[in-house]
């Protein structure tokens, strides 16, 4: 085989692979992709590209691995799965076509709150005539990476009054920046809250009952990052109790969501099947390609995941 060349392995039950497949298969770069599960010979592939969930036994088979790749922006399937050696990279998609459908999504949501949608409906239906005030909102956006950051400063630029929350200091121009111990100082204030943490130990069911009572009576919640994040029977008692105004949800803990799950029918949750930001294998296949060649060519890998930050 062309040692310029690599075999690739894909492994995904959520997409169908064939886009990903094909347009891998036409670069000079790559010998063969193998689409799991696959009983062929897997001892060449070299690189593994992912999207959750991934099959026990997978990474056994594939004993000159070099290095995982995940399809999407999300690594927690990976960084959680210990079949990955320790030793071998991982890294995410980091795609600016990713992160302006994120930054769209959340504008999307902001504003059909601040400008009463759901009565404007209401009132459609009833042929009444209300022409319901607004006023400008204070957004905070939790998580201020990639996509957190992004969406942060595009709000500000809208003219809300945006603040973030990270877990290290950071400075975005027109966004009033919080980090460690001021959680609470960030929360309390808020209009409507955007989630868009990252997965990790510390960040898993951190949208609770103790950060819900730390928020304003009547504020609203964005959750469009991953479902862990979310404790669910919280929320509804904060809708129930009328603490939080109501809550849009992109991301759930069990997907698809079940048709029996609560929040299908609770009126102040609006559900969306994990839309948000969805990969383009066209825009996508050119950053795993770009690193195909890095790896060919002995270098490092571009947005390399810190295993212990979970990022």
């Amino acid at each position: 085989m062309d040692q310029q060349k690599i075999d690739i392995l894909i492994c995904t039950k959520v997409w169908q692979p064939e886009p990903w497949v094909e347009g891998l298969s036409k670069s000079p770069l790559i010998n063969k992709v193998h689409v799991w599960p696959t009983e062929e010979d897997l001892s060449s592939v070299k690189a593994l590209f992912v999207w959750k969930p991934m099959d026990e036994g997978v990474v056994e088979r594939l004993p000159n691995l070099q290095w995982v790749s995940s399809l999407g922006a999300g690594v927690d399937h990976l960084v959680n799965d210990s079949q990955i050696p320790e030793d071998i990279p991982i890294t995410r998609i980091v795609d600016p076509f990713l992160t302006r459908d994120m930054t769209n999504y959340c504008i999307m949501g902001v504003m059909m709150y601040q400008r009463s949608m759901d009565q404007h409906k209401m009132n459609q239906s009833n042929a009444h005539w209300d022409r319901i005030g607004y006023k400008n909102l204070k957004v905070g956006v939790l998580g201020l990476g990639e996509l957190g950051g992004h969406c942060a400063a595009t709000l500000a630029g809208l003219g809300f009054e945006v603040s973030g929350f990270s877990r290290t200091p950071k400075t975005i121009e027109n966004v009033d920046c919080y980090a460690g111990d001021q959680l609470a100082e960030f929360l309390s204030p808020l209009d409507v809250l955007i989630n868009l943490l990252p997965v990790t130990p510390q960040t898993e069911s951190i949208l609770d009952t103790k950060l819900f009572d730390q928020m304003k009576r009547g504020a609203y919640l964005i959750n469009v990052a991953r479902g862990n994040h979310l404790v669910e029977a919280d929320l509804i008692d904060s809708l129930d109790s009328g603490h939080l105004s109501g809550a849009l949800l992109d991301v759930f803990r069990e997907e698809p969501l079940p048709s029996e799950h609560p929040f299908w029918n609770q009126p102040k949750i609006k559900v969306t099947p994990h839309v948000a930001s969805v990969t383009s294998p066209d825009s996508a296949l050119k950053l795993l390609l770009k690193n195909t060649e890095k790896l060919i060519e002995g270098e490092e890998l571009l947005n390399l995941v810190n295993r212990d930050a979970g990022y």
